[in-house]
């Protein structure tokens, strides 16, 4: 009798804390959920990827690579600052190709029902000196899988996703 009483006492603490509401919510499927799942598979590791209802979030680092490569291109010191707009406008254009590489990379490996389904795909880039915080749709998205043409590919990322620059 004493043992269904602590029982009791130890499952209403769970439920108080919360327990149950968080395993309950990760055995609703949403789009987003399959779209994840599949992108865990073929993505970098250093991509975090989460869901927050339907809407997917994607945080993109830079690599290093990329980032010796822009330093590469300025020796002094003086020249990488955010002050020098030469270095800010390379740096803006390799992270705007970064993030148009990184939607297109969503849409190829993503099953393109469950994109189309997902509400809002937010995909952040960063680097030590900036962040791109862009939003899109999963309806438009999936669009990017089948565009091949450079031209085409630009027209439909203006049009559909939003940007965000902060330089720090």
């Amino acid at each position: 009798m004493v043992g269904f009483l602590f029982l009791a006492i130890f499952l209403f603490q769970l439920r108080d804390q919360g327990y149950f509401a968080q395993r309950s919510a990760k055995l609703i499927p949403t789009s987003c959920k399959a779209v994840k799942v599949r992108l865990d598979k073929y993505m970098h590791t250093s991509w975090e990827m989460n869901c927050n209802e339907n809407n997917l979030e994607v945080i993109v680092p830079t690599e290093q690579k990329l980032i010796d490569n822009i330093n590469k291109s300025f020796t002094n010191k003086e020249e990488r600052t955010t002050k020098n707009d030469l270095y800010k406008k390379t740096l803006r254009e390799t992270l705007f190709k970064l993030m148009a590489n990184s939607y297109i990379s969503i849409a190829k490996y993503s099953p393109a029902d469950s994109l189309e389904r997902t509400d809002i795909i937010s995909l952040k880039v960063t680097h030590p000196e900036l962040t791109i915080n862009s939003v899109s749709e999963g309806k438009h998205v999936v669009n990017l899988k089948t565009l091949n043409n450079f031209k085409l590919i630009v027209r439909h990322l203006r049009s559909t996703v939003q940007i965000q620059e902060i330089f720090k």
